[in-house]
């Protein structure tokens, strides 16, 4: 059983890795084959639905949009999108790639358009 935590674990820090590799600069979004190779990969669990919709709670007394937070964690540089926001940048990306696996799920086509996809 611990070959098989262990192996959950290196996966999730390896998807982590790419992540932080990925959007360790401002616009992100210019490399939408590679943000949707990140998505397809990500298998959601019960606990990312819970946290997500905890988030999508937050934003909504916090009156923001979430499509634009998930925008701007993509497109702004990390310590702007920090001091701006108020919130941990590499939270939201997590966040972020939950939206993004849902929205591929169920609405395709605002999928592809999030992320410029062709």
């Amino acid at each position: 059983m611990n070959k098989i935590i262990d192996f959950l674990s290196i996966k999730q820090q390896k998807q982590n890795e790419q992540l932080n590799k990925l959007f360790q600069k401002a616009n992100s979004l210019q490399n939408p084959k590679q943000i949707n190779k990140l998505v397809e990969e990500k298998s959601l669990a019960v606990q990312d639905h819970k946290l997500f919709l905890a988030f999508l709670t937050y934003l909504e007394e916090q009156q923001i949009d979430p499509k634009t937070i998930f925008q701007q964690v993509l497109t702004l540089p990390k310590h702007q999108f920090e001091h701006q926001y108020q919130m941990n940048w590499h939270s939201v990306v997590q966040l972020c790639f939950t939206f993004l696996a849902i929205l591929k799920e169920n609405d395709l086509e605002s999928y592809e358009q999030f992320i410029k996809l062709s």
